[in-house]
């Protein structure tokens, strides 16, 4: 692809340094890297209560266990997100309710959320979509009147903040991604941040209900250890954390050129029959947007619609992506649940138009600006002045 859809912003150079550490102290697996990209990543996020784990998906498992919840008991979840944040609930034996998104934000309406809830209802799962907050205290608030555990999937919302805050502030529980894709990658890997008297238990559950790890184990402890609840096996390696170390001093410097390229986009695009994500109302000067993702949603009455858009793209070998096609879409969650699409009136107009542009620290103004006139060509809209 000439221009791909995603880069991560990493080199041979940057990471072979961290690569060879992993390989020649003998860990390979959970080590002395994982513990220096805990503390980064803890530093980053401004708390001390972070678990490294092997995915996103990881997360929400372990999460799902240490909350609690049980079988037959209610989740509510937004229709637009990716598929791992309805299989965990899944997997885990809950009923997944789905609230339709936002009409401005596509993020979970919280209105629509309320009006799922029953007496079987025990946590809501929220996703910052693209990176975008949710209205966050109107959202604790939400989950606390009616006693739910809240849960945010942030595999999209890494250096998101609402009201000064990282998001993981409002929450019960937080889970991060570290996906290929992501704006910090260690190819796959993940992160659990949740409240001082929850952590150890989610640490034990991350490896095998394991009391205490190989690498406290073997570097001088002792060898006895305990099995203390049934885990998972979800640790992150020294190998995927050196990736990660590589590009977690630019976290911030990379962040502030994503918000500088979709500030471009949101100017280029401003009077074409497109949509752009917006802001939650009540976002204050000092929240921020990830800017995971730069979606936008093509008007059914544009000149032409997104599939003609996309074969342009094709066409001239640029990248994109949909995020996401909703879940009532998938036959398996038909099947399973009945969901209809009827039901998620604002979330079917966004997915008939939605295309991910391309977003990532290494995109040039010259890549970003033939994006921009193939996407103007395509609706037939001349340049803008």
């Amino acid at each position: 692809m000439r221009i791909p859809f995603s880069r991560a912003p990493l080199t041979w150079e940057k990471a072979s340094p961290y690569l060879k550490r992993a390989i020649d102290n003998g860990w390979l697996t959970t080590g002395p890297l994982v513990q220096q990209f805990t503390a980064g990543l803890a530093a980053f996020l401004e708390t001390e209560n972070v678990v490294p784990v092997s995915s996103c998906t990881a997360a929400l498992q372990i999460t799902l266990a240490a909350a609690d919840l049980k079988a037959g008991d209610e989740v509510i979840l937004p229709s637009n997100t990716f598929i791992a944040t309805l299989e965990t609930a899944e997997l885990h034996g809950l009923t997944p309710r789905l609230a339709d998104i936002d009409s401005d934000t596509w993020n979970m309406s919280l209105e629509s959320a309320e009006k799922l809830i029953t007496a079987r209802t025990r946590a809501i799962i929220a996703v910052p979509f693209a990176g975008n907050a949710l209205p966050m205290e109107k959202l604790q608030a939400l989950a606390k009147r009616h006693k739910l555990t809240l849960i945010l999937d942030c595999a999209h919302a890494l250096e998101t903040r609402y009201a000064g805050k990282p998001l993981h502030a409002y929450a019960d529980f937080s889970c991060y991604s570290f996906y290929a894709t992501k704006n910090l990658t260690t190819a796959e890997g993940g992160a659990i941040v949740c409240a001082a008297e929850s952590i150890e238990r989610v640490r034990a559950l991350s490896l095998h209900g394991m009391s205490r790890a190989a690498w406290n184990r073997y570097a001088g402890g002792t060898w006895r250890y305990d099995i203390v609840e049934t885990g998972f096996k979800a640790n992150l390696t020294d190998i995927h954390a050196g990736i990660g170390l590589a590009q977690l001093a630019e976290l911030r410097q990379n962040h502030e050129r994503r918000l500088a390229l979709a500030a471009r986009y949101e100017q280029a695009l401003s009077d074409l029959p497109v949509r752009m994500q917006k802001l939650t109302d009540d976002m204050t000067n000092a929240s921020e947007h990830a800017r995971h993702l730069f979606c936008i949603s093509i008007d059914k009455n544009a000149r032409a619609d997104r599939d003609a858009v996309i074969d342009a793209f094709r066409e001239k070998s640029i990248g994109y992506s949909v995020h996401f096609i909703p879940l009532y879409e998938f036959s398996n969650v038909k099947k399973l649940h009945g969901f209809q699409e009827v039901d998620f009136p604002h979330n079917a107009e966004y997915f008939a138009g939605a295309l991910s542009l391309p977003l990532y620290p290494t995109l040039t103004h010259a890549e970003q600006d033939e994006v921009i006139s193939l996407l103007r060509a395509s609706l037939a809209y001349a340049a803008a002045t």
